[in-house]
């Protein structure tokens, strides 16, 4: 993404929970995509706990009718406060105060995230719309406030619980994190990461962030019962002081299509391939519910690579014929390729500070992904080599919203597959523990 839009390198974020921040900047299916403003039309007419599940049958013995499964993605400039945004795939997000039909709102240009989990949203797009959300308490009655930390930075803000809708599936009391824009809450603890808080819209080109990596609760069971608790969840009294403290599983800001009645075992990105090599005005994509759950979902039988992921949802990449793999993820909230690389030639230009300007391009690369060596996954041991390539993006179009070719990361300790790896082809996220056939969790696939 351009400056001025954010106040980080190239990319987004490595990694979400302090088990996996590593601290470095974190569907050609046209005619059955669907239109969003119909979707909510008819969210809005049914009942919360009649929607879940959206399943069942009109009369006895008639089969069921299958959940509507699939979101438009969407690559283009950005929202209306911060246009000009690079590879930013975005969907439209329906939130609910919980239980309630009418107190709900449509939060368009949420930025698709597959590096993290969990639905975080800028308080002043809510606000905006009228919906309050009430933050969680502790035992104590102190609200509970999450530190979650990105490349960037650190997001900063209560934890609320909301509805969550997206197409026909549905999930209630889904936990999820106000980002305090206006500084209307307690303010963020000395010992909440690096202290550079990135909670506007501007900090992202984005509304929110909807996390739908390959796992559930966006800390898991490290930040449940440490003796000395991690600096990720806080308890904050009225007076503004903060303490870390441990949180339920169940209170964790947790990724909300985990928590669908079904269509809850991963998703599929799909996104085509580009028209244009020195960059595409819009790109438009879906995103699908579920891994073999539904006729539209089902794991290609051949030509598939499946990448079991580690406890911190990585799997390896060998870069450049290189001996010695470094961490590495696919990740769609990244605007770019990351990996360390001191022969290609940085930009010179103000508008391309720290991303790659190959001197000869586009400039070919390879990498070979191989699934990690202590996956929790049940996948076979897989390997891929990836052929890539990085332009020099002074050549980009200007005004266009997305490119193939954009790379960055010199001194980056790790590989990401950021948003021009998606571009015609399908990506596959399998979550934690939920089997998809006979793979389980967490595993990518391409």
């Amino acid at each position: 993404m351009r400056r001025p839009l954010r106040t980080r390198l190239p990319g987004k974020s490595y990694g979400l929970s302090p088990a996996n921040d590593n601290g470095f900047g974190r569907q050609e299916r046209q005619n059955e995509r669907m239109d969003m403003r119909a979707v909510t039309t008819l969210l809005a007419s049914c009942l919360v706990s009649a929607c879940i599940g959206g399943k069942g049958g009109a009369g006895t013995g008639a089969p069921p009718v299958p959940t509507l499964n699939t979101v438009a993605i969407s690559v283009n400039a950005g929202p209306a406060a911060a246009l000009g945004a690079i590879n930013h795939a975005y969907v439209t997000v329906r939130v609910c105060v919980p239980g309630s039909t009418t107190q709900c709102a449509d939060i368009d240009h949420v930025l698709l995230d597959t590096g993290s989990w969990g639905l975080r949203l800028v308080g002043s797009t809510l606000t905006a719309d009228a919906i309050t959300l009430s933050p969680e308490t502790d035992g104590q009655g102190n609200t509970i406030e999450e530190c979650a930390g990105f490349g960037s930075g650190q997001t900063w803000g209560p934890v609320a619980t909301a509805d969550i809708a997206l197409a026909g599936e549905m999930a209630a009391k889904v936990p999820v994190q106000i980002l305090d824009d206006t500084g209307a809450g307690a303010p963020p603890p000395l010992n909440c990461g690096t202290g550079v808080i990135v909670n506007r819209v501007t900090d992202w080109a984005a509304n929110g962030v909807l996390g739908v990596g390959v796992f559930g609760p966006d800390c898991g069971m490290t930040c449940t019962g440490a003796a000395t608790p991690l600096a990720m969840y806080f308890g904050c009294t009225t007076a503004g002081i903060c303490t870390a403290e441990n949180v339920a599983l169940q209170a964790q800001v947790t990724n909300p299509v985990t928590l669908f009645a079904s269509d809850n075992n991963g998703v599929i990105i799909n996104l085509p391939a580009l028209q244009n090599a020195n960059g595409d005005t819009l790109v438009q994509g879906e995103l699908i519910f579920g891994l073999g759950t539904q006729s539209d979902n089902s794991l290609p039988v051949t030509g598939l690579t499946l990448l079991g992921a580690d406890a911190n949802g990585n799997f390896a990449s060998f870069y450049n014929l290189a001996t010695v793999a470094v961490p590495a993820r696919i990740d769609s909230g990244t605007d770019s390729y990351l990996f360390d690389d001191p022969t290609i030639a940085i930009c010179t230009s103000a508008a391309w500070v720290g991303y790659y300007c190959p001197v000869i391009a586009p400039q070919s690369l390879t990498a070979m992904n191989v699934s990690a060596q202590s996956t929790a996954a049940i996948v076979p041991a897989t390997s891929s080599t990836v052929i890539f390539s990085v332009s020099d993006p002074d050549s980009f179009v200007a005004g266009a919203a997305a490119f193939a070719g954009l790379a960055g990361g010199v001194g980056a300790p790790t590989f990401t597959w950021g948003l021009p790896f998606f571009y015609g082809r399908p990506v596959y996220i399998g979550f934690a523990g939920r089997s998809s056939g006979a793979f389980t969790g967490p595993f990518y696939g391409y």
